[in-house]
């Protein structure tokens, strides 16, 4: 079973806000960066799906003629 984009996301979201609770909370300055950087990783994941899903949205919009198929689109 493969799992939604959007859900995805917002495992990554979590995961990220997690992360930034614990940046800065560890005495190891080495640890800590390491901690930070892998926040930024996840965030950085996270954008890229949001992104590939707004295109997709973008263009199902755009090929469609038909405006309640837009709004259908959009809600997505």
């Amino acid at each position: 079973m493969m799992l939604h984009p959007l859900f995805v996301a917002g495992v990554l979201e979590g995961f990220e806000g997690t992360l930034d609770e614990v940046v800065g909370r560890v005495e190891n300055p080495q640890l800590n960066a390491e901690f930070d950087a892998l926040r930024s990783q996840v965030a950085a994941l996270r954008m890229r799906i949001e992104a590939s899903l707004d295109q997709e949205v973008a263009g199902r919009v755009a090929a469609s003629p038909d405006v309640s198929e837009r709004k259908e689109a959009l809600s997505l």
